[in-house]
């Protein structure tokens, strides 16, 4: 039981530091749990790719004065980064309720 415990605590640690950006972190604290390793990874391309782009589009429309759009492309990052933080620790009380099992 203790080592399930460890193995949980651990598991949500990780999911903090992912949920704040540091991937590297989050991937070496779960380092026994691969599929949540793909998981974390996923969400980090993800990241990378659609809140960056729409970050700096935003960061675009305010340098031009556009203060409303970049509001309103901000506030659909910020919509998106919950979802993903949702999604994330849907997947780690998956794996969590997986690893009691066994």
């Amino acid at each position: 039981m203790k080592s399930l415990a460890k193995k949980l605590e651990n598991i949500f640690s990780a999911v903090a530091f992912a949920e704040s950006g540091e991937f590297e972190t989050a991937v070496r604290m779960i380092g026994e749990e691969p599929a949540l390793i793909r998981r974390v990874q996923s969400i980090k391309n993800e990241v990378d790719l659609s809140i960056t782009n729409l970050t700096m589009m935003a960061l675009s429309f305010a340098e031009d004065g556009e203060y409303e759009k970049a509001l309103e492309i901000m506030k659909e990052v910020e919509i998106r980064l919950e979802a993903l933080k949702e999604e994330l620790r849907n997947e780690v009380i998956s794996l969590s309720e997986l690893s009691a099992q066994t």
